[in-house]
């Protein structure tokens, strides 16, 4: 199935700051253009779950990655 990679660098606050990444996945008949994509995981990485997920940590939403995987599952 095709589907969107989405990976959004982390950084906790603090004095020894750890990074990280979160990843989404959306599937490509749902959001079939790139920019929709971007849209969404603004959004998405805004909800109380995300943050939660990923333990409070800062999501850099400038330096989103999208990649497309047209790949059989």
């Amino acid at each position: 199935m095709a589907h969107w990679a989405v990976k959004i660098p982390t950084r906790t606050p603090g004095d020894q700051p750890r990074t990280g990444v979160q990843w989404f996945t959306y599937p490509a008949s749902r959001f079939p253009h790139r920019g929709d994509v971007v849209e969404k995981v603004r959004e998405d990485v805004a909800t109380e779950d995300a943050v939660r997920h990923r333990c409070g940590a800062v999501a850099d939403v400038n330096a989103i990655q999208v990649v497309w995987h047209d790949a059989l599952m």
